[in-house]
Formats: C-alpha cells, structure tokens, sequence
C-alpha cells in the first residue's frame, strides 16, 4: 500500500514514487531478524523519507508502505517515535512494528516559548538534535547578524511517553561585541557528552581565531541545557602555529570529546581527544607528534560509533583532496589511530552507526545507501542501495 504524501496530492505522489528509484544492488534473502532501522529523507529538508530494515547481517529490506512525509526536516527517532523539525512546529509521529512512520502524535509551537526572538532570522538558521536517552529534544534557534546583534538559543524539551512535548527550559547566547561586525553568523547544534553532564558547540563570526567561540553548557537533571561561559578549551601545543578547534563531536559513552584541530587555521585537521573533568572543562594529552591528520582536506562530518569504540570521519567535498570515508579506533583519552578507508574517491553526505556494528553511508552524488560491518580489526561491505537524491539519514536500533 502506498501512503499520499501530504501537501502535494496523490498525483504528485505517484510521480515521486515512480521518479526516484529506490533498487537494491546486493540484495540477499532474509537471515536474521531486524538489527536496525534505517531512514532517508530525499530531495532535501522538506522531502520524503524512504524506510529499510537492517538485518543483523547488514543487509536491506525495504520498509513498505514509504515514501512517507514528516513536516520539516528530520531529527531523530526512537524504536516507537520519530521526530522532525518544520520552519515553526516540532513534530512526532508513531513507528509501527514493521518500522513504517504512522500518523502523527503531536506538534510543539517552537515560537511560543522564550528564546523565539533568536529564531527565523535571514541569515540564520535553525536545527534541533535527540539526546542518547530519546528523553529530551534540543531545538537551536539562530538570527544570524540582525541589526549588527547576533543571537542564538538553546531550547529544552521533554518527549512524553505519548509523544507530546513539555517546553523545558531555554539558554540564550548573544554573540561577543568583536564578533557583531564579523558578517557570518553560526552557532552549532550541541553534541552532548556520553554521560550527560555536558554538552559543547561552536559559535562562529567572521574569520577564526578571533572570532570563533566555544559553547560550553551543563546539563541539569532536568534535562535542561545551560550556558556555562566559563568553561574552557586547553588546546595542545602547534609547534609551527597554533591549533584551531573545529566541530566538538562527543563520545556517546564516558567523558570524551573528538576535536578537529587546524593549524594556523590551515588545512588538513589533525584529530585530537579531549578529555571533559568534572567542571566541563576540556583538555588533551594528544600532542601534535602523535595525533593522526585528517586525509581530507574538507571534514564534512564526524561520528562515533555507539560503543564509542571507533570513530569516523567523512567528505563530500572534491575541491580539495580526498573524499569518503576513514576510520579510526578510539583508544580513550589516548590518540585515534587509523584503521581503514572506505569508498575512497566517492563523495559521501552522511555516516551512522546502529548497535550492531554496522555503519551506513549516504552519497548525494552516486544516490546510494552503503552499509558496512565494522569492529576495530575488520571491515566488510554487506548491501549498497540505489536511492535518488538521499538528502539525511536517522539509523535507529532495535
């Protein structure tokens, strides 16, 4: 049975249905049961989502009853919850037992609540992320520079067992003096600690170093994010320059923060570990001699895997050298080291991992969908699945 995508009417449903093709390339019978579900939204923030299980054996099936249209973009799903974010509403929906996204549980006015005046501005832009527990979701409201101010928000809100939202609190941020005639305005979704105590994000305005500041926030028990501006970044020692962090991305078990460090805000990163203590201050004890350089000259993005055991790293962007996928085995505090490269040359948009040691890929360029089996001594490619136009991707385990 095809789903109608709202907003567009059954006739342009069939013509997204039959436009972009969505065909297994290595498709293998049914082994073993569900490890994972695996969502890709298409054709951009507003498109629809196409939906696959993934077996314990890493291969595909596809979920019937898609393409299926959330509101917005999407942010994060739970096994029973899926959740996107539209230009002004949060939004829920159901997960049936098969995987398929269901009706819609509820919606959340993100403008009603304080930290509004810091959204929808017109070089801004909004975002929201899921914690590790599925409890919370934490919308980032962004101006952009309006009126030579720049502001951003942090909004907290409780997900009810029936999928509706309590508003839970907020922390505002406005952008440093030396910044407001910097032109660019970002600030960065958080990336919260595998402990959740903390949480760290980036403010940009202008050119770095001096105008990039680092967002540290406490988690308080009610799940509340809270800006903390005195907690600090002791970067290692740049023989030849000095270091530039870039992307905080959090470790989702014990207190450890992957940084990309530029030096001298040059290309390639080199890749630190830091460790937060318990004021959320971070530190490293990698040096530049033994930290491990980034093969891409353009990071896209970066993640670790559930475990925490090994993280990835990913480029999409052909200007420079290197595209696709490299990944490192996470040692603790100690320094990443190399493991394997991936899809080399290939362009790739996206990586997630789910709980069973698989890691999924997505290429804008090439419409595929990968997916490896990945443990800190092998690697193997299980499925590739042709899909147009896969735009972002939310992998959730069962």
């Amino acid at each position: 049975m095809m789903y109608p995508v709202r907003g567009l009417g059954l006739a342009a449903a069939l013509v997204l249905a039959s436009t972009v093709a969505v065909v297994p390339k290595a498709r293998a019978a049914s082994t073993s049961s569900t490890a994972a579900y695996v969502y890709i939204q298409i054709q951009g923030p507003t498109g629809a989502v196409y939906g696959f299980s993934a077996s314990s054996a890493g291969k595909l099936a596809a979920i019937p009853g898609a393409p299926w249209k959330p509101a917005g973009q999407i942010v994060g799903s739970t096994p029973t919850k899926f959740f996107s974010l539209g230009q002004t509403l949060i939004h829920s929906y159901g997960i049936a037992s098969d995987g398929a996204i269901t009706s819609q549980l509820s919606q959340m006015p993100i403008f009603d609540y304080t930290g509004s005046i810091c959204g929808g501005g017109t070089s801004g832009q909004d975002g929201a992320v899921l914690d590790h527990t599925g409890k919370y979701i934490y919308v980032m409201l962004d101006d952009g520079f309006n009126d030579n101010e720049s502001c951003g928000a942090y909004q907290s809100y409780i997900i009810n067992s029936d999928g509706s939202f309590s508003f839970d609190g907020e922390t505002q941020i406005t952008g440093p003096e030396s910044a407001e005639s910097g032109g660019v305005s970002g600030f960065g979704l958080p990336s919260i600690l595998g402990n959740e105590t903390f949480a760290y994000a980036l403010y940009q305005a202008g050119a770095p170093p001096e105008n990039e500041y680092y967002l540290g926030f406490q988690r308080e028990s009610n799940g509340t994010l809270d800006y903390e501006p005195n907690m600090t970044v002791t970067v290692p020692a740049d023989p030849n320059n000095y270091y530039v962090p870039l992307a905080f991305d959090a470790s989702p078990v014990g207190n450890t923060f992957a940084v990309q460090l530029y030096p001298g805000w040059s290309a390639p990163a080199q890749l630190g570990v830091f460790t937060a203590n318990s004021e959320g201050n971070l530190s490293s004890t990698n040096t530049s001699s033994n930290m491990p350089t980034s093969p891409f000259t353009i990071i896209t993005g970066t993640t670790f895997s559930p475990s925490g055991n090994m993280f990835v790293i990913y480029s999409n962007d052909g200007t420079g050298s290197g595209l696709g996928i490299q990944i490192y085995n996470s040692n603790g505090a100690a320094p990443l080291t190399p493991l394997k490269t991936l899809l080399s040359g290939t362009p790739i948009d996206q990586v997630s991992w789910d709980g069973s040691n698989h890691l999924y890929a997505i290429s804008k360029a090439d419409n595929e969908l990968y997916v490896f089996t990945v443990t800190p001594t092998s690697v193997t490619q299980d499925a590739a699945w042709s899909i147009g136009s896969p735009y972002s991707m939310i992998v959730v385990s069962e």
